[in-house]
């Protein structure tokens, strides 16, 4: 059947924030982020659109901001997307000295620097785990994926 989804991809959509090093101005912010969009839509079986509103709780700057810094990227996630989405993550944040990517779904998220190592089997299993935590069951306040507390 064409439309059954593989076992172990999820279908999702992840908020990735691009935080620059240094204050810039929104313009610059944008086209930042819109780099970093054009590098993603490389990876197959991936949609990657600026985020249409503000990002919700604490430590959030202002709702324009965010929203240029942006970007929800949905589609198909396996762990050879996880892969491909740190490489570009990490050689993102090299090249244009942002000082990282934020990857987020719900309230858990991953942060993804230019020293970040690409080899690190550890970060692709956390956002492995980070793309299937909205299939997963609610968990207890205070609880992490993977039983975790935090």
């Amino acid at each position: 059947m064409s439309g059954r989804v593989p076992e172990g991809v999820a279908t999702v959509e992840l908020t990735m924030v691009v935080e620059p090093e240094h204050p810039m101005t929104a313009e610059r912010l944008d086209t930042l982020t819109q780099g970093f969009a054009e590098d993603l839509r490389a990876v197959p079986r991936l949609r990657v659109n600026p985020a249409s509103g503000p990002a919700p709780g604490p430590g959030t700057k202002s709702p324009e901001a965010w929203e240029l810094g942006m970007l929800v990227v949905g589609g198909l996630f396996s762990a050879t997307t996880m892969r491909a989405i740190v490489q570009i993550a990490i050689a993102y944040t090299e090249r244009t000295r942002a000082r990282s990517i934020t990857v987020r779904s719900g309230a858990t998220e991953v942060v993804i620097t230019g020293s970040t190592r690409i080899d690190d089997p550890r970060l692709v299993a956390e956002l492995t785990r980070l793309a299937q935590a909205p299939q997963q069951a609610a968990l207890a306040p205070g609880e992490r994926p993977g039983g975790d507390r935090g």
